[in-house]
């Protein structure tokens, strides 16, 4: 099951969802690079994004790096990359699994590996593989930085205004995705520093973060989170098993969650940034 599809899809709408959603997450983060790396970056920097998607990350830390950082972007899809006239010059997509091993050329290129949003893809006994592989592509005291959201914890909250529903729609679209995902290929969140530490990262550092800390983006984390969910219940439909819902009751829910939205309930869920580096003498 760890090949299972991108069940997001990779539609124009999805990648609009996943450009707002890069700036929503970005905000509420606070950096591009985690500080801890950024201080330890030379001029000549070289940064490999593994699981690209569109390349937006990319395009907006060369905007705030010198143009002598290079930037390579992997995905298994070139299905939601930018046009390549879109893209700065210090900035590359192409492609590449990183479930499965990089070509030898690749090992120890990078000073820096990014990785973000791939959760979703994530099943049972494939985490460690990933990193394993991952960490390939650093050298000898580079750095790793993973950015996830933890959507086993996410549901509705009821909002400031008295007449706002207890966001139960929310909550109720949520545990379907994960309960299908779960199900299906043993969707499953990892503890991070000991996750990290097992693979002989040093200096770990976890930065863990809500996405209603700042009041003002929780209908923004809501709207994004809509979009994921019954995004991926709607491709999901065409399953036909027991458990699964169909277009119509996908269709309906979706309603329901608005309404929630509307109300001003919003969705809530955790955000962690792990970092660490691979040891000097590796």
């Amino acid at each position: 099951m760890a090949d299972e599809p991108y069940w997001l899809g990779r539609a124009s709408a999805e990648q609009q969802r996943l450009a707002k959603q890069h700036h929503i997450w970005t905000k509420s983060i606070g950096y591009l690079i985690h500080p801890s790396i950024a201080k330890t970056l030379p001029n000549d920097t070289k940064i490999a994004d593994v699981g690209t998607g569109t390349g937006i990350w990319m395009t907006e830390s060369a905007k705030t790096t010198p143009s002598t950082y290079q930037y390579d972007g992997y995905d298994i899809s070139d299905g939601q990359f930018m046009d390549k006239d879109a893209l700065p010059s210090n900035v590359t997509l192409q492609l590449g699994d990183f479930k499965k091993p990089f070509p030898e050329e690749l090992h120890g290129k990078y000073d820096m590996i990014n990785i973000r949003l791939i959760v979703i893809s994530m099943g049972n006994d494939v985490w460690n593989s990933t990193l394993r592989n991952v960490l390939t592509l650093l050298k000898p005291g580079g750095a790793i930085q993973w950015i996830e959201g933890n959507f086993f914890i996410a549901r509705g909250f009821r909002g400031i205004d008295a007449g706002s529903t207890g966001g139960h729609y929310l909550t109720r679209v949520q545990i379907q995705l994960n309960t299908i995902l779960t199900k299906r290929f043993g969707y499953n969140f990892p503890e991070w520093t000991s996750f990290f530490e097992g693979e002989g990262l040093k200096d770990v550092e976890e930065d863990v973060l809500s996405t209603d800390r700042l009041p003002e983006q929780r209908t923004e984390f809501t709207e994004i989170g809509i979009g994921a969910v019954l995004g991926g219940l709607k491709n999901l439909a065409s399953i036909k098993e027991q458990g699964y819902w169909s277009e119509e009751q996908v269709d309906d829910y979706h309603k329901k969650a608005l309404d929630d939205k509307d109300s001003g309930a919003y969705l809530r869920w955790d955000i962690h940034v792990t970092v660490g580096f691979k040891s000097k003498e590796a």
